[in-house]
Protein backbone atom coordinates (compact mmCIF):
# COMPACT_ATOMS: atom_id res chain seq x y z
CA UNK A 1 0.00 0.00 0.00
CA UNK A 2 3.02 2.33 0.71
CA UNK A 3 3.82 2.10 -2.91
CA UNK A 4 0.87 2.56 -4.57
CA UNK A 5 0.09 5.74 -2.41
CA UNK A 6 3.83 7.06 -3.48
CA UNK A 7 2.92 6.56 -7.15
CA UNK A 8 0.25 8.62 -6.50
CA UNK A 9 -2.78 5.67 -6.95
CA UNK A 10 -5.37 6.96 -4.84
CA UNK A 11 -8.14 3.85 -4.97
CA UNK A 12 -7.03 0.35 -4.59
CA UNK A 13 -9.72 -2.20 -6.82
CA UNK A 14 -9.63 -5.27 -5.54
CA UNK A 15 -10.83 -8.58 -7.12
CA UNK A 16 -13.96 -10.22 -5.76
CA UNK A 17 -15.28 -13.25 -6.68
CA UNK A 18 -18.67 -13.56 -4.18
CA UNK A 19 -19.58 -13.78 -0.90
CA UNK A 20 -17.09 -16.41 1.41
CA UNK A 21 -14.41 -16.35 -1.40
CA UNK A 22 -11.15 -15.76 -0.51
CA UNK A 23 -10.81 -12.15 -1.66
CA UNK A 24 -14.21 -11.78 0.34
CA UNK A 25 -12.31 -12.83 3.06
CA UNK A 26 -9.19 -10.73 2.90
CA UNK A 27 -11.22 -7.48 2.13
CA UNK A 28 -11.41 -6.21 5.64
CA UNK A 29 -7.82 -6.66 5.84
CA UNK A 30 -7.62 -4.89 2.85
CA UNK A 31 -9.67 -1.97 3.85
CA UNK A 32 -7.51 -1.65 7.07
CA UNK A 33 -4.06 -1.97 4.58
CA UNK A 34 -5.15 0.74 2.61
CA UNK A 35 -6.99 3.05 4.87
CA UNK A 36 -3.53 3.51 7.01
CA UNK A 37 -2.17 5.14 4.13
CA UNK A 38 -5.12 6.97 2.63
CA UNK A 39 -6.34 5.09 -0.05
CA UNK A 40 -9.67 4.24 -0.93
CA UNK A 41 -10.66 0.77 -1.84
CA UNK A 42 -12.96 -0.62 -4.39
CA UNK A 43 -13.60 -3.88 -6.29
CA UNK A 44 -13.90 -5.65 -9.46
CA UNK A 45 -17.23 -7.57 -9.04
CA UNK A 46 -15.98 -10.48 -10.84
CA UNK A 47 -18.06 -13.18 -12.49
CA UNK A 48 -18.51 -15.77 -9.95
CA UNK A 49 -20.68 -19.27 -10.46
CA UNK A 50 -24.02 -17.99 -10.16
CA UNK A 51 -24.00 -14.59 -10.51
CA UNK A 52 -26.81 -12.97 -11.51
CA UNK A 53 -28.24 -9.19 -11.41
CA UNK A 54 -30.36 -10.08 -8.30
CA UNK A 55 -27.34 -11.42 -6.39
CA UNK A 56 -24.94 -8.74 -7.70
CA UNK A 57 -27.58 -6.05 -5.97
CA UNK A 58 -27.25 -7.66 -2.36
CA UNK A 59 -23.57 -7.81 -3.34
CA UNK A 60 -23.62 -3.83 -3.15
CA UNK A 61 -25.48 -3.53 -0.09
CA UNK A 62 -23.40 -6.13 1.55
CA UNK A 63 -19.85 -4.10 0.09
CA UNK A 64 -21.66 -0.85 1.30
CA UNK A 65 -21.28 -2.29 4.96
CA UNK A 66 -17.38 -2.41 4.56
CA UNK A 67 -17.53 1.13 3.31
CA UNK A 68 -16.79 0.24 -0.44
CA UNK A 69 -18.42 2.93 -2.70
CA UNK A 70 -16.94 2.47 -6.72
CA UNK A 71 -17.40 -0.86 -7.80
CA UNK A 72 -16.32 -1.80 -11.11
CA UNK A 73 -18.61 -4.58 -13.05
CA UNK A 74 -16.04 -7.42 -14.99
CA UNK A 75 -18.48 -8.80 -18.09
CA UNK A 76 -20.98 -6.49 -17.57
CA UNK A 77 -21.90 -7.75 -20.95
CA UNK A 78 -23.52 -10.68 -19.12
CA UNK A 79 -26.68 -9.29 -19.06
CA UNK A 80 -28.60 -6.96 -21.44
CA UNK A 81 -28.54 -3.27 -20.62
CA UNK A 82 -32.18 -2.98 -19.38
CA UNK A 83 -31.69 -6.17 -16.50
CA UNK A 84 -29.07 -3.59 -14.93
CA UNK A 85 -31.61 -1.22 -14.51
CA UNK A 86 -32.83 -2.80 -10.93
CA UNK A 87 -30.00 -2.24 -9.58
CA UNK A 88 -27.85 0.96 -11.31
CA UNK A 89 -31.33 3.04 -10.22
CA UNK A 90 -30.64 2.43 -6.61
CA UNK A 91 -30.04 5.59 -4.70
CA UNK A 92 -27.25 3.45 -2.29
CA UNK A 93 -24.65 6.22 -2.79
CA UNK A 94 -22.37 3.98 -4.77
CA UNK A 95 -20.18 4.45 -8.49
CA UNK A 96 -20.81 1.59 -10.40
CA UNK A 97 -18.64 1.55 -13.55
CA UNK A 98 -19.58 -1.64 -16.42
CA UNK A 99 -16.48 -3.34 -18.25
CA UNK A 100 -17.12 -2.57 -21.97
CA UNK A 101 -15.57 -0.99 -24.84
CA UNK A 102 -19.44 0.18 -25.94
CA UNK A 103 -20.37 3.65 -24.50
CA UNK A 104 -23.95 3.17 -25.47
CA UNK A 105 -24.41 0.19 -23.30
CA UNK A 106 -23.20 1.21 -20.17
CA UNK A 107 -25.22 4.54 -20.37
CA UNK A 108 -28.31 2.79 -21.01
CA UNK A 109 -27.69 0.32 -18.36
CA UNK A 110 -27.24 3.40 -15.61
CA UNK A 111 -24.18 2.70 -15.03
CA UNK A 112 -21.83 5.90 -13.35
CA UNK A 113 -19.61 5.23 -16.07
CA UNK A 114 -17.25 2.56 -17.79
CA UNK A 115 -13.77 0.93 -17.99
CA UNK A 116 -12.24 -1.52 -20.64
CA UNK A 117 -9.74 -3.38 -18.55
CA UNK A 118 -8.53 -5.28 -21.35
CA UNK A 119 -5.61 -3.04 -22.49
CA UNK A 120 -4.73 -5.90 -25.03
CA UNK A 121 -7.86 -5.77 -27.22
CA UNK A 122 -9.02 -2.06 -26.29
CA UNK A 123 -5.84 0.09 -26.74
CA UNK A 124 -5.50 3.47 -26.46
CA UNK A 125 -6.06 4.73 -29.98
CA UNK A 126 -9.34 4.29 -29.00
CA UNK A 127 -9.90 6.29 -26.40
CA UNK A 128 -10.21 9.87 -27.61
CA UNK A 129 -13.01 8.49 -29.47
CA UNK A 130 -14.98 6.41 -26.46
CA UNK A 131 -14.31 9.28 -23.75
CA UNK A 132 -15.92 11.43 -26.47
CA UNK A 133 -19.53 9.18 -26.43
CA UNK A 134 -18.88 9.14 -22.69
CA UNK A 135 -19.16 13.21 -22.20
CA UNK A 136 -22.19 12.93 -25.07
CA UNK A 137 -23.81 10.59 -22.90
CA UNK A 138 -23.28 12.24 -18.99
CA UNK A 139 -21.10 9.16 -18.09
CA UNK A 140 -17.46 9.53 -16.46
CA UNK A 141 -14.51 7.81 -18.95
CA UNK A 142 -12.33 5.38 -17.19
CA UNK A 143 -10.15 3.63 -19.76
CA UNK A 144 -7.85 1.01 -18.72
CA UNK A 145 -3.69 1.49 -18.93
CA UNK A 146 -1.06 -1.28 -18.66
CA UNK A 147 2.47 -1.71 -19.09
CA UNK A 148 2.01 -4.99 -21.67
CA UNK A 149 0.77 -8.66 -21.40
CA UNK A 150 2.13 -11.85 -21.71
CA UNK A 151 -0.09 -14.64 -20.18
CA UNK A 152 1.07 -17.67 -21.72
CA UNK A 153 2.89 -19.73 -18.89
CA UNK A 154 -0.28 -18.67 -16.71
CA UNK A 155 -2.88 -19.27 -19.24
CA UNK A 156 -1.92 -20.51 -22.74
CA UNK A 157 -3.15 -17.43 -24.17
CA UNK A 158 0.02 -17.00 -27.38
CA UNK A 159 -0.94 -13.05 -27.70
CA UNK A 160 1.91 -10.93 -26.82
CA UNK A 161 1.77 -6.56 -26.15
CA UNK A 162 5.17 -6.04 -25.62
CA UNK A 163 6.50 -3.97 -22.95
CA UNK A 164 8.84 -1.91 -25.19
CA UNK A 165 10.94 -1.26 -22.40
CA UNK A 166 8.40 1.57 -20.95
CA UNK A 167 7.05 2.48 -24.15
CA UNK A 168 3.90 0.58 -24.20
CA UNK A 169 2.76 1.45 -20.74
CA UNK A 170 3.77 6.07 -21.63
CA UNK A 171 1.77 5.99 -25.15
CA UNK A 172 -1.29 4.20 -23.10
CA UNK A 173 -0.93 6.93 -20.49
CA UNK A 174 -0.71 9.58 -23.20
CA UNK A 175 -3.90 8.55 -24.64
CA UNK A 176 -6.01 8.64 -21.56
CA UNK A 177 -4.60 11.88 -21.06
CA UNK A 178 -5.10 13.35 -24.37
CA UNK A 179 -8.77 11.76 -24.35
CA UNK A 180 -9.38 13.88 -21.20
CA UNK A 181 -10.25 10.55 -19.35
CA UNK A 182 -12.24 11.06 -15.63
CA UNK A 183 -10.33 8.29 -14.29
CA UNK A 184 -7.09 6.36 -15.19
CA UNK A 185 -7.51 2.97 -14.17
CA UNK A 186 -4.29 0.48 -14.35
CA UNK A 187 -4.33 -3.23 -15.50
CA UNK A 188 -2.68 -4.00 -13.12
CA UNK A 189 -0.62 -3.34 -9.77
CA UNK A 190 -0.08 -7.23 -9.27
CA UNK A 191 -1.31 -9.28 -11.94
CA UNK A 192 1.88 -11.37 -12.07
CA UNK A 193 0.50 -14.65 -14.32
CA UNK A 194 -0.63 -11.90 -17.28
CA UNK A 195 2.05 -10.03 -17.08
CA UNK A 196 0.36 -6.70 -17.11
CA UNK A 197 1.80 -5.82 -13.22
CA UNK A 198 3.46 -2.71 -11.84
CA UNK A 199 4.22 -3.83 -8.80
CA UNK A 200 8.41 -3.94 -8.13
CA UNK A 201 10.32 -6.46 -10.01
CA UNK A 202 12.43 -9.14 -7.93
CA UNK A 203 9.88 -11.83 -8.03
CA UNK A 204 12.18 -14.05 -10.48
CA UNK A 205 11.24 -15.56 -13.66
CA UNK A 206 11.30 -13.15 -16.81
CA UNK A 207 10.57 -9.93 -14.28
CA UNK A 208 13.47 -9.84 -12.05
CA UNK A 209 14.19 -6.63 -12.57
CA UNK A 210 11.95 -5.11 -15.76
CA UNK A 211 15.50 -5.07 -17.16
CA UNK A 212 15.71 -2.20 -19.77
CA UNK A 213 12.56 -0.21 -19.14
CA UNK A 214 13.24 3.91 -19.27
CA UNK A 215 16.42 2.86 -19.49
CA UNK A 216 17.24 1.10 -16.51
CA UNK A 217 19.06 -1.84 -15.49
CA UNK A 218 19.45 -4.10 -12.76
CA UNK A 219 18.26 -3.58 -9.20
CA UNK A 220 18.09 0.16 -11.37
CA UNK A 221 14.76 -1.10 -12.73
CA UNK A 222 13.12 -2.94 -10.32
CA UNK A 223 10.47 0.19 -9.38
CA UNK A 224 10.67 1.72 -12.33
CA UNK A 225 7.46 1.04 -13.38
CA UNK A 226 5.60 2.20 -10.29
CA UNK A 227 8.24 5.73 -10.40
CA UNK A 228 6.33 6.49 -13.99
CA UNK A 229 3.30 5.76 -12.39
CA UNK A 230 4.04 8.24 -10.34
CA UNK A 231 5.36 10.61 -12.79
CA UNK A 232 1.63 10.23 -15.03
CA UNK A 233 -0.37 10.78 -11.57
CA UNK A 234 1.36 14.23 -11.00
CA UNK A 235 1.24 15.09 -14.37
CA UNK A 236 -1.87 14.80 -15.24
CA UNK A 237 -3.61 15.03 -12.07
CA UNK A 238 -5.92 11.59 -12.26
Amino acid sequence: MHDIAWAGVDEVVSSWWGLGSEEDIRLPAVIRAAKRYHLRVGVQLEPYPGRTVASVGADLVYLRTLGIRDVYIYRSHDFPAEQWWDVTRQPNGMRLFGQTNLVGFAARAGFTGFYTYDILVYTGAKFDRMCQQARAAGILCAPSVGPGYEAAAATGDTRIKPRLDGGTYDSMWRAANDARADIVTITSYNEWSEGTQIEPAGHGGRYESYDGAYGLRGRAAERAYLTRTRYWTQLTGR
